[in-house]
C-alpha cells in the first residue's frame, strides 16, 4: 500500500507541474503572440499562390511513328568563276592614207616638227629644216640613184638648211629595178603623230611598207603605174607607239614593168 502511495503521489506532482507550465506558457503568449511562419517561397523569391498546388500536367506519350525517311539533298550546279579580262598591252597603231598631191606643197608651213626635201642640189643632197633637230632621217642609200626633176607639182620653203629657202622646185631622187627603194624613219611616241611621205612611181609597182621600232604594229600599202607617165601621190602616216621610239618607212619596187627604167622616187616629207 504504502509504495503504491508513493507513486501515486509522483504521478500527481508531475501531471500537477506539468500544468503549470503549460499555464504560464500559455499566459505569456496571450501578451505576445508569435508571428505565422513565412510563407514558402519560390525559386527566384517569388510567392506561390495559397492553396493546394494544383496537378503538374504531364504530357501525354507521343504516338509510335515510323521513322521519317532521311531528305535526299538537292544537287547544285556551282557557275565557275569568271576569269579576270586583263587587257593586252598597248602595241601601237598606224594609219596609212594615200592621197594626191596638190599643185604646191608648203614645206615649212606643213611640216611643224620637222621636214625635209630630196635632190635640189643633187643626187645625194637633202635640203631640210634647220630647227628641226634631224628628226626625220633618210637611211642607207640604195644603188643606182638619180637625181630628176618629174614632179609636176612644186615644193616650197623657208629657213632650210643647206639651201634657205625655195619658191618651187620640182626635183626629187629616184631608182629602178626590183628590189630598189629608199628607206625613211621618224621620231615615235605616245602621242599620236602625222607623218606626211611624198613619193613618185614610174613604170613599176611601188610597196610602201611601216613599222615601229617597239610595239607590233605595221601598215602597208601599194600602188602601181605600168606605163612611163610619171605619178605622184602623198602617204599620210598617222600612228602612236607605246613608249618612245621611232617608226621605219622602207618604199621599195616590189616590180618593174618593160625594158626602161622603171622604180619608185622620193620628193618630200613632213612632221607634225
Amino acid at each position: 500500500m504504502s509504495s503504491a502511495s508513493v507513486i501515486l503521489a509522483g504521478v500527481i506532482v508531475v501531471v500537477g507541474f506539468g500544468f503549470i507550465a503549460s499555464r504560464i506558457i500559455n499566459g505569456s503568449g496571450d501578451n505576445n503572440p508569435l508571428p505565422d511562419p513565412p510563407p514558402t517561397a519560390a525559386l527566384g523569391g517569388i510567392e506561390l499562390p495559397s492553396g493546394s498546388p494544383g496537378p503538374i500536367p504531364i504530357g501525354s506519350p507521343s504516338p509510335s511513328l515510323s521513322p521519317s525517311p532521311t531528305p535526299t539533298p538537292t544537287p547544285t550546279t556551282t557557275k565557275p568563276s569568271p576569269k579576270p579580262t586583263t587587257k593586252p598591252p598597248f602595241q601601237g597603231s598606224i594609219q596609212i592614207d594615200a592621197g594626191s598631191v596638190p599643185s604646191t606643197v608648203d614645206l615649212t608651213a606643213e611640216g611643224t616638227d620637222d621636214w625635209v626635201h630630196w635632190g635640189e642640189d643633187g643626187t645625194f643632197s637633202l635640203e631640210r629644216d634647220k630647227n628641226g633637230n634631224f628628226k626625220i632621217l633618210e637611211g642607207t642609200p640604195t644603188a643606182p640613184r638619180f637625181r630628176h626633176a618629174l614632179s609636176a607639182q612644186f615644193f616650197r620653203w623657208t629657213g632650210g638648211d643647206p639651201v634657205d629657202h625655195s619658191d618651187g622646185t620640182t626635183t626629187g631622187i629616184r631608182t629602178c629595178g626590183a628590189g630598189n627603194g629608199f628607206t625613211v624613219s621618224a621620231p615615235a611616241s605616245a602621242t599620236t603623230k602625222v607623218l606626211r611621205l611624198y613619193v613618185g612611181i614610174i613604170s613599176a609597182k611601188g610597196e610602201l611598207r611601216a613599222s615601229l621600232s617597239a610595239g607590233s604594229a605595221t601598215a602597208s600599202r601599194s600602188v602601181e603605174q605600168r606605163d612611163g607617165t610619171f605619178r605622184t601621190l602623198v602617204y599620210t602616216v598617222t600612228y602612236r607607239a607605246p613608249a618612245a621610239t621611232r617608226i621605219n618607212f622602207s618604199w621599195n619596187t616590189a616590180q618593174a614593168f618593160g625594158d626602161g627604167c622603171g622604180g619608185v622616187a622620193l620628193e618630200a616629207a613632213t612632221l607634225r
